[in-house]
């Protein structure tokens, strides 16, 4: 049985090209449109700033805990001094850095690992852009590697290169030299019994 050859740069070469073109473009457009809503900061109410610069400070009295969290009376006067500060227009690094000053960075400051849904938020446009560019690289490679002759179009020179003519008589197999074969018997037999076929023959060598 013949195997069929695929030939970069046929229907089938085309067809995958676009498809990845598109998931290509498709998980760019993912990554781009998931940091834009992530990471683009958004208007948030005086409670919610509070919340969002106090869980990033830990409570120096406490084991483990933000001061978001704790209860302790310390905790409670950090968010005050938060919401004091917040409301005087500083900004959420601005207020950081004064309790960082205060208390030590390494005993106030505290950026809890990111977990379940805020992980994804930050690792799916890293995936999504990371597979966006592996799939351009696929497609960018095959592209070139087809950049040749488009298949089916045989250029003159191919078809006067001995060399071609050989290697694509011998692609042809068996079935092509039976045929063959069988038709120059043919020939030789309409020859033998009909003279204007033969004279023919003769004419056309």
């Amino acid at each position: 049985m013949r195997k069929k050859r695929i030939v970069p740069g046929g229907d089938g070469w085309k067809g995958r090209r676009s498809l990845f073109l598109l998931l290509a473009a498709l998980a760019l457009m993912a990554a781009v449109w998931s940091w834009l809503a992530f990471a683009a900061p958004k208007q948030q109410t005086l409670d919610q700033r509070v919340k969002n610069v106090a869980s990033q400070l830990r409570c120096p009295v406490c084991q483990g805990e933000s001061v978001a969290e704790s209860p302790a009376p310390l905790a409670q006067q950090m968010r005050q001094v938060i919401r004091e500060q917040v409301q005087a227009g500083r900004s959420d690094e601005a207020i950081v850095q004064y309790f960082a000053d205060r208390y030590g960075e390494q005993n106030v400051v505290w950026s809890p690992p990111r977990q379940g849904f805020a992980l994804l938020a930050w690792i799916a446009p890293i995936v999504l852009l990371l597979g966006g560019l592996v799939l351009l690289f696929f497609v960018a490679r095959d592209w070139q590697a087809g950049s040749g002759s488009p298949p089916g179009l045989l250029s003159s020179s191919k078809m006067k290169n001995p060399e071609w003519n050989d290697a694509n008589n011998e692609d042809r197999g068996p079935v092509d030299a039976e045929l063959e074969q069988y038709r120059a018997q043919i020939e030789h037999e309409l020859a033998a019994d009909d003279p204007l076929f033969r004279s023919y023959k003769t004419e056309a060598k």
